[in-house]
C-alpha cells in the first residue's frame, strides 16, 4: 500500500491554522502580562500620590507653623537700643552682643581696628548690633550661601570703616594723639626703686576696658523694671 501524499494546498491550510492559533495564544499571554503590568503601575502611582500628599502637607505645616515665625525675633531681627527696653531685655541684649563680638567678630575679623573702649560709642554699638543680627541671619539653618558672601563682602567692610572712624581719636600709647578722646593707659617705666611697676589698665590686645562691666550695669539700672503684670 503506497504512502499517501499530502496536498501542498492542504499543508498550507494546516500551517496557516496552526500559525493563527499561536498568534491568538500569544495575544492572550501578552494581554495577561500587560494587565499585570498595569495593575503594578496603578499600585505604584497610588503610592506616589500618597507620598506627594504627605510632602505637600509637611510643607504646609512648616509655612503655617507659628513657632517658625517667632524664631526670628531674638536675634532674627535687629534689637533697637533706642527702644524702651526694660532691665531684663537690656541685659539680654548686652550679653548677646558682647558674646558675639568677643568670640566671633573680635578674634577673627576686627582685632586690627578694635579698641577696648568700643562700648562707650553709641553709634558703634548700634552698628555692631546690626552686624551681629545679620551674621546670625546669614548662618541660620537653610540660609543660602549668598547671605554669608554678602556679609563678608558688604556688611563687615561697612562696619570696619565705622570702627576706624569712631575709634580714630581713642588713642593707645603708640598712637601719640594730641587730644585723645579717652585717657591713654601710658605704661610706667621700670626704675631701680620700682622695678616691677603695675601694668596699664588695658592694652590694644584687650577686648574691653576694666570699666566695661560697671558701664553695662549702669545702663541696665537706668532702664525700667520688667512689667510683672505681663507675666
Amino acid at each position: 500500500m503506497g504512502e499517501m501524499k499530502l496536498d501542498p494546498m492542504e499543508m498550507l491550510l494546516r500551517l496557516t491554522g496552526d500559525l493563527s492559533g499561536v498568534r491568538t495564544r500569544l495575544a492572550e499571554l501578552e494581554g495577561q502580562k500587560l494587565g499585570e503590568a498595569l495593575d503594578g503601575l496603578d499600585t505604584k502611582v497610588g503610592q506616589l500620590k500618597e507620598t506627594l500628599a504627605a510632602v505637600v502637607e509637611a510643607i504646609r505645616q512648616i509655612q503655617e507653623d507659628p513657632e517658625e515665625e517667632e524664631a526670628a525675633d531674638w536675634p532674627g531681627t535687629t534689637p533697637n537700643w533706642m527702644d524702651d527696653l526694660d532691665q531684663e531685655q537690656a541685659r539680654i541684649l548686652w550679653d548677646w552682643l558682647t558674646e558675639w563680638c568677643q568670640n566671633k567678630l573680635w578674634p577673627f575679623y576686627a582685632q586690627e581696628v578694635w579698641k577696648p573702649c568700643w562700648y562707650k560709642h553709641p553709634r558703634l554699638r548700634i552698628e555692631l548690633t546690626s552686624l551681629c543680627a545679620n551674621w546670625y541671619w546669614s548662618y541660620m539653618k537653610g540660609a543660602p550661601p549668598t547671605r554669608v558672601s554678602e556679609w563678608h563682602a558688604r556688611w563687615w567692610p561697612h562696619v570696619e570703616k565705622v570702627l576706624r572712624e569712631e575709634l580714630k581719636n581713642c588713642g593707645m600709647p603708640r598712637d601719640d594723639l594730641k587730644k585723645p578722646k579717652h585717657p591713654v593707659p601710658v605704661p610706667v617705666v621700670p626704675t631701680e626703686a620700682n622695678p616691677n611697676p603695675p601694668a596699664p589698665p588695658f592694652t590694644e590686645e584687650d577686648f574691653a576696658e576694666p570699666g566695661f562691666l560697671s558701664t553695662v550695669e549702669k545702663d541696665i539700672a537706668r532702664r525700667p523694671e520688667p512689667d510683672k503684670e505681663a507675666d
